[in-house]
Parts: C-alpha cells; sequence; structure tokens
C-alpha cells in the first residue's frame, strides 16, 4: 500500500492547533483556579467571621447571670476598677459600660491578641449607637496584621438604658494566613500549570489524530481520483487520435466502441464517487420496507444473466428456507448483489461457476456470493474493502476503481450486519453476508 505523510502545511496547521488547544487547557485551569480559590477565601473569611460571632454570642449567654449595671453612673459599681483574673487568656474578654460610656468592668488581655484590650475598647463608633437601638451592632477592626471582632449590645431596663457590652475575639493574623493561602497555592499553580500544559498538549495530539488522518485520506483520495479519471480519459484521447489518423476510416466504430466502454466506466465511477461523498457527509440514509428478497434477488440475476452468457460464465441463484420477507432498503440491498455479483462474473474464469445462496431465518439473513475465478491472496483479504484498493492480481483481470466493495461494505454495516470473505488463489472467493431480518425502531 502508499505510505502516507503529513504535508509541511499541514503539519504547521496541526502543530498550531495542537499549541491552542493546549493553552486553551492551562488557561480554562487558570480561571477554574482563580475561582477555586476566591470562593475558599471567601468561605473562610465568612467561616472566621461566624465562628468569632458564634463564641461571642456564646459567651453573653454564659454571663447572663451577672448583675445589671445600676442606672445611676455613681453608684459603687460604676466606679469598679477594670480587672484581670485567671492565669488562662479567655478567647472572649467582654467589657461593661454604664450609661455615660465609662467602662465598669471588663479583663484587659485576650487570647491571641498581644496587646491590651484597652488598645481595641472601647469601640466609641459602637457605644454611641447603643443607646439609640436594642440590636447587636459588629464591627471588625484592625490593629496592625490582626484582625478583632468587636460585638456590642445595648442593656436596657425596660425602657431605660443602662448601659452597654463590648466583647472582641481575635482572628489572628487572619490576612497573613490568607495572604499564605494564596502564595501557596500560587506556587502549586505555577507547577500545575506547565503539568496541564505538556498533558493537554499530548492529549492533544492524540485528539488531532482522526483530523490527521481525514487530511491524508482527503489527500490519497484526491490522488486516486485523479488516476483514476486520468487513465480512461487518455485511453479516449489516444483511441480518438488514432482513428483520426486513420485515413480509411476502418477503425471508427472500434474507436466509438472504446470511447464508450471508457466513457461507461468513468460514469461509473463518477457515480460510485457520488455515493461516498454522500456516505460520508451522512445524507444516505437507509429507508426500511418489507419486501420479498426471493424476488428482488431473481430480478438481479435476471438482469445480469446476459453479462454471464457473455463471458461463459453459469449463473445460479439458490433459495433456501420458507421465509422470504425481510426488513431492509431494497435499493441498498440490490446495489449490494449487484456489487458482489459484478465481482463474481467479473474476476470469474472461463466457462466458472458464480453461485447465489440466500437464506432467510427468523432473526438473519444469510447471502453466500461464490465463485470459481482466480481468488484473493491472502495478504490483500484485509484491505478489500479499502477505497480505490484493489488487488494486483484482480488489476490484471478486468478494470475497475476499487470503490464497490467499500460501498458494498457500507450497505452491510448499515444495516448492522457483517461481511466476511474467504478466498484460495487459484480456486475463487466467497463473500459472506449476515444482516438481521428485521429492522429495530
Amino acid at each position: 500500500m502508499r505510505r502516507t505523510f503529513t504535508s509541511p502545511t499541514e503539519a504547521r496547521l496541526l502543530r498550531r492547533l495542537q499549541w491552542r488547544l493546549a493553552l486553551g487547557f492551562a488557561l480554562a485551569f487558570v480561571v477554574f483556579d482563580i475561582v477555586v480559590v476566591g470562593l475558599t477565601y471567601e468561605v473562610l473569611h465568612y467561616h472566621f467571621l461566624s465562628e468569632a460571632k458564634t463564641a461571642i454570642v456564646q459567651a453573653w449567654k454564659d454571663q447572663s447571670h451577672l448583675p445589671r449595671l445600676a442606672p445611676d453612673p455613681d453608684s459603687e459599681l460604676s466606679r469598679a476598677p477594670l480587672t484581670v483574673h485567671g492565669d488562662e487568656l479567655p478567647r472572649v474578654v467582654t467589657w461593661r459600660f454604664n450609661a455615660a460610656g465609662t467602662p465598669v468592668e471588663g479583663l484587659n488581655t485576650v487570647y491571641g491578641l498581644p496587646v491590651a484590650v484597652s488598645t481595641i475598647l472601647p469601640d466609641r463608633a459602637l457605644l454611641r449607637t447603643m443607646p439609640n437601638t436594642h440590636s447587636t451592632a459588629w464591627a471588625v477592626v484592625k490593629y496592625q496584621q490582626y484582625r478583632i471582632m468587636v460585638g456590642s449590645r445595648p442593656l436596657w431596663q425596660g425602657s431605660r438604658y443602662l448601659g452597654a457590652e463590648q466583647s472582641i475575639y481575635s482572628m489572628g493574623r487572619l490576612e497573613s494566613v490568607m495572604a499564605g493561602l494564596l502564595a501557596v497555592d500560587a506556587e502549586l499553580s505555577v507547577v500545575v500549570v506547565l503539568l496541564v500544559i505538556v498533558f493537554a498538549f499530548w492529549l492533544s495530539g492524540r485528539s488531532l489524530k482522526p483530523i490527521r488522518l481525514a487530511l491524508t485520506r482527503q489527500r490519497d483520495f484526491i490522488q486516486d481520483v485523479s488516476h483514476e479519471l486520468r487513465t480512461p480519459l487518455t485511453i479516449v484521447k489516444s483511441t480518438l487520435e488514432l482513428a483520426l489518423a486513420d485515413k480509411n476510416r476502418s477503425g471508427v466504430d472500434q474507436a466509438i466502441r472504446s470511447t464508450l466502454q471508457e466513457v461507461d466506466y468513468v460514469t461509473r465511477l463518477i457515480g460510485d464517487l457520488a455515493t461516498l461523498a454522500r456516505i460520508d457527509s451522512g445524507t444516505t440514509l437507509l429507508e426500511p420496507e418489507v419486501f420479498d428478497i426471493f424476488q428482488l434477488a431473481d430480478e438481479v440475476v435476471t438482469a445480469l444473466q446476459p453479462l454471464a452468457t457473455e463471458r461463459h460464465i453459469h449463473l445460479h441463484l439458490n433459495h433456501e428456507g420458507s421465509e422470504r420477507l425481510v426488513e431492509a432498503d431494497p435499493v441498498h440491498i440490490r446495489q449490494l448483489l449487484l456489487i458482489l455479483l459484478d465481482n463474481a462474473l467479473k474476476y470469474n474464469r472461463p466457462h466458472g461457476e458464480a453461485d447465489v445462496t440466500i437464506l432467510v431465518d427468523p432473526k438473519k439473513v444469510h447471502l453466500t456470493v461464490e465463485d470459481t475465478g482466480s481468488g484473493i491472496p491472502e495478504d490483500d483479504l484485509p484491505h478489500l474493502f479499502e477505497r480505490f484498493y484493489r488487488s494486483r492480481t484482480t488489476t490484471r483481470l478486468a478494470p475497475g476503481s476499487g470503490l464497490g466493495l467499500a460501498i458494498a461494505d457500507w450497505i452491510v454495516r448499515a444495516h448492522r450486519g457483517v461481511i466476511r470473505v474467504n478466498s484460495q488463489v487459484g480456486r475463487g472467493t466467497k463473500f459472506v453476508v449476515e444482516w438481521p431480518s428485521r429492522s429495530e425502531g
């Protein structure tokens, strides 16, 4: 077989496309990574804030038994100093303020904050809103690299404002943690992006193999068509030139006959090419119907009987079984029979035999076409259904385009069947075709 290759222009086009696919994969990964990291950042940030608020609310519940503030700012409670007690630092520290906004009670140290609580509290902005609300207010303040959640709630006795509580919870170096997360992700992303590019380049190369094969097949197809058309046109031209050079015009009739033969060949070739073009484009669809396959086979054999007689070949049709109705596309089944029988007659020996046997059972149709021709070499059998492929031995025996069996193979596969060939050089060839006798759906 001819060795195919990719042209430099096609190679550059495919390599450019391969790089675009690889970089596209990498860009998609980068966008995905940014989205994931961004969502992770927001989720963690929300989690830290929720944890801080939950801790402060729980601390307020735990100290709900403490006495309420006295309404008189000059009371003994209001003059109590800030207190610090206990060896273990609490995670939440609460300060209480009287109605005048003066600190009444609270610790000055909290877990996770290396400076005094008095650096953060009181939060005057929140404290000023407390006499005018019954709701809790929240704020996140920043001290150097530390983020602190501040919660403030008013203390009321009926309609009388007694004061407020402000609690803090240190979230530590939240921004540093987030920045570290981003830094680690950036470092890992660089490595992963490089791996993605390499993997995507390799994967896109494998994905482009069908395209590369299609381009190669298209180029080979054009070359084969050009070759097949050039041969009959050359014959026609030479024949007509010889006829014109013959002064006695004795060879005109032969020239006309030869030309008509070549025109017939070109017509068949163009018809086969049109069929393959419709197959490749997907516009050739099956139109199944119920018909008598024995009658169809009789019609095909009758049509080919003159050709068999001309070539001194005995053509026989055998019907087996009582079932004769099948559901398939009769037009394509007729074409299948014509292709197989034409080959059986074309490549047969003089006074040879060509037998067609059809058996229909409840599940399958069995079609066998057997001849006593020269046979096909074993090396040619795997390539027999390839387009334009012709065995060297058959090329010497009869002209042909090498498209018939490719079309026959498509017809059988379109009917969800199989086609097999057995051949022995010098003894003949046998094609066996099977397909379901009833179409699905």
